[in-house]
């Protein structure tokens, strides 16, 4: 199960008025913590718990002070300090070191679910929005951003007409492409599904990308032909692609599309003598990519097995997209 925020909402949304909910949200950290501002997690009264706001050592307390703003109504903050002997963490050995300010709020039709519904529609729509809360829960806004604007970002705690309000930026789901429906494109797609990332999958041979093999995809391209393909780009927000087929032709081919859109992050399996290869193939450059192009695709963190090989991708992936070094060539 991914912890991603959309797919958090996305099994909220279904059952928002058929229990009573109560959001839980770090507004504040100080020092060392396992989760920072911006973390949510939602609690009903049917024993839903989806997301985490630790490292699992606090949720117990904080299930038990998240019923009772179900029992009252009434929101509560809380502070755990891993410092403090009297406090709860420091008896539970959180171990990190730090402080943790929480919120514990009622999401509901009178406070017009703050908001949450319409944050889960921008994300599955492809979008990023600034979600703005109040510390009290009386009031949550969501805002549309310029995805391509929209640089990953702590979220920040401001004083606004008198009220303590939480800003975080929320960006969808990473959409990769896999080109290739191998054994060891199951790995990748399967991790890739993990991270929250939703996946696409594109092998125009028959025998290969077969559904069984792929459940957690979201999307299995059927259309073997590359205007199939492209098509499917045209429809979908794919920032991220994965060139793993292991057969010359295909992988040419979709590297020539593919070095026609701007995508975020680009990566091809294979040693550096079979790229120019590819290139050559199809008739491109590196300076065809206009951001980031990976081949050898990933990190280089000394495995040779698919899982490993899938791992330094995804990795590099996540780098990418998060602004993170990504020297660790192979």
């Amino acid at each position: 199960m991914s912890n991603h925020v959309n797919h958090l909402l996305s099994q909220w949304l279904p059952l928002k008025d058929k229990h009573k909910w109560v959001l839980g949200f770090i507004f504040k950290t100080e020092g060392s913590c396992y989760r920072k501002a911006g973390a949510m997690m939602l609690f009903s009264d049917a024993g839903h718990q989806l997301g985490i706001l630790s490292g699992g050592c606090l949720e117990s307390d904080i299930v038990k002070k998240a019923q009772r703003v179900m029992t009252d109504g009434v929101s509560r903050t809380a502070v755990y300090d891993d410092e403090d002997e009297e406090d709860i963490a420091f008896k539970l050995g959180v171990g990190c070191g730090g402080v943790v300010h929480l919120s514990l709020v009622p999401v509901n039709q009178d406070n017009q679910y703050l908001s949450l519904d319409a944050v889960s529609k921008t994300l599955t729509n492809g979008d990023a929005c600034e979600w703005a809360c109040t510390v009290d829960g009386t009031r949550g806004v969501c805002e549309a951003v310029e995805y391509s604007n929209a640089k990953p970002r702590k979220a920040s705690l401001e004083t606004i007409k008198g009220m303590r309000t939480l800003s975080v930026l929320m960006l969808p789901p990473i959409h990769l492409l896999v080109i290739g429906g191998g054994y060891d494109a199951t790995f990748m797609t399967r991790l890739a599904s993990l991270q929250g990332y939703l996946v696409s999958l594109w092998d125009p041979r028959p025998a290969q990308a077969r559904i069984e093999h792929f459940p957690e995809v979201n999307y299995l391209i059927e259309d073997p032909s590359v205007e199939g393909l492209l098509l499917h780009l045209s429809e979908h927000n794919i920032q991220a692609a994965v060139l793993m087929s292991h057969h010359r032709e295909i992988d040419a081919k979709a590297l020539q599309v593919l070095s026609k859109r701007a995508l975020t992050y680009t990566a091809m399996l294979g040693p550096l003598h079979r790229k120019q290869e590819i290139m050559d193939l199809a008739g491109i450059q590196d300076t065809d990519f206009s951001q980031y192009f990976a081949s050898p695709a990933g990190f280089d963190i000394g495995g040779e097995l698919p899982e490993h090989i899938a791992l330094s991708v995804i990795a590099q992936c996540h780098a990418v997209f998060h602004t993170k070094p990504t020297n660790l060539k192979r």
